[in-house]
């Protein structure tokens, strides 16, 4: 019987598992998908949060970490839709991913301030705020002008 994968193939497939396994390669690239293709899944776990779909948000975007667990933007997302369905813990904790994988954005780190402000963690929130406003490369950003408006606002409180 012949084989069904051709060998050179097969020990290609066999190092992206291991490479997976060992966590230095993604589904993304093992299966070959491209951003495109992902960004389009993701519109429509976006029209879903949109809709108040949430746990269908939930499902497509759980899946699209699972697939590429690089991108912030699907960490994020999560974030979102786990605050919005009451639950603060994990929606920091997506937060918290999204800002190790892109640590230079604004966005993971003023999201967890807004949860952390929501569920009374003041301190918590000014830190995330102030580091905001430090790593800005445009301090004038709409992110960096709101990070700096909600900072102000909770100092002043």
């Amino acid at each position: 019987m012949a084989d069904l994968v051709p060998q050179s193939k097969e020990k290609s497939l066999q190092s992206l598992i291991q490479g997976w396994a060992e966590g230095k390669t993604t589904l993304k690239e093992i299966k070959g998908y491209s951003d495109s293709e992902l960004y389009a899944i993701a519109h429509q776990g976006y029209f879903f949060l949109l809709q108040g779909k949430n746990e269908e948000a939930k499902t497509i975007f759980e899946g699209l970490v699972a697939i590429d667990p690089r991108n912030d933007y699907y960490y994020r997302a999560l974030g979102v839709i786990y605050h919005k369905l009451g639950d603060p813990d994990r929606a920091i904790k997506q937060f918290t991913y999204a800002s190790r994988v892109a640590p230079s954005n604004l966005a993971a780190f003023i999201n967890r301030a807004e949860v952390y402000v929501a569920t009374g963690k003041r301190k918590e929130a000014l830190a995330d705020l102030d580091h905001a406003c430090n790593i800005a490369r445009d301090p004038e950003s709409p992110l960096a002008r709101k990070a700096r408006a909600l900072a102000e606002y909770l100092r002043r409180k």
